[in-house]
């Protein structure tokens, strides 16, 4: 007989997330170990994902349904963000950047407008790099206790850097036009930054790029770097929704299904509901 497994109290979760991230482990592969190992926890990323639509909630993070094909615009972003890492990470080492090794990069993956969208990007991404600041943190995970009835929150924060009393958090945002920000991430970016250092001021930043086939022929820029001003009841309405999403996620939990109720073109999930 199979031995069952009592599920990691909120508490027992927070302690393996918290050594998780003392072992070094950052990006991309803080979010996949969490799941492949299954440990219970929150992000934004959950929240967003179970207010748009239940389904989506329920293929994503219960049946880790695999996209086949990929969207471009999850490979391009992805590309783009692990390229900008390399830049910041070089620079904290001391290491000499090489425009060419970006391309090459591009290149293992696009030979085609996606690669010209995304050099046209590293492009304004090494013309408008933040200079003058010490960086804190490059892909840099983190986890807090909400309270006693949620799971720990976890998230990772692109670019953290420090400027005398100021505290800088730098979101990398893609796509093909530039989109207004959700004040619950960027009120959790605060919120924890905040926590750990009480006496700075935080700063916080939306760098979007859109992609673009020639930079010398649009009428709209291709990099806005937006700074993102927080309502005086930004936690206290961040902890609402993050409340409301976490209801949500134990009923489609418990009845294992989630209702369809989001809107499919903007879903890359929606191919798989209607075959379902």
């Amino acid at each position: 007989m199979k031995a069952s497994h009592s599920p990691l109290s909120h508490k027992e979760s927070f302690d393996a997330i918290l050594a998780l991230i003392s072992s070094g482990i950052g990006g991309d592969r803080f979010g996949k170990t969490l799941r492949r190992r299954k440990i219970p926890h929150l992000s934004y990323s959950q929240v967003a994902a179970v207010e748009f639509c239940e389904q989506r909630y329920y293929l994503d993070y219960i049946e880790a349904v695999h996209l086949d094909p990929v969207p471009n615009y999850f490979i391009k972003g992805k590309l783009m963000h692990e390229l900008i890492a390399s830049t910041y990470l070089k620079i904290t080492n001391g290491r000499k950047i090489d425009p060419s090794s970006y391309s090459k990069k591009i290149s293992r993956v696009y030979e085609d407008q996606h690669a010209t969208h995304l050099e046209n990007a590293v492009q304004l991404h090494l013309d408008n790099l933040w200079d003058g600041y010490k960086i804190l943190g490059v892909e840099r995970p983190f986890v807090f206790s909400v309270d006693r009835q949620l799971p720990p929150l976890v998230g990772v924060i692109d670019l953290l850097l420090q400027k005398k009393d100021q505290i800088i958090i730098v979101d990398h945002k893609t796509g093909g036009d530039f989109y207004p920000p959700d004040e619950l991430q960027v009120s959790i970016y605060h919120h924890v930054i905040k926590q750990k250092f009480p006496k700075k001021k935080i700063r916080i930043y939306y760098d979007q790029y859109r992609w673009v086939n020639n930079l010398d022929r649009i009428r709209k820029h291709a990099l806005q770097r937006t700074e993102i001003v927080l309502g005086k009841n930004h936690w206290k309405t961040s902890l609402e929704r993050i409340r409301e999403g976490y209801k949500t996620i134990k009923k489609i939990g418990k009845e294992d299904r989630g209702n369809h109720e989001g809107e499919c073109f903007r879903c890359p999930f929606s191919r798989i509901c209607f075959s379902t």
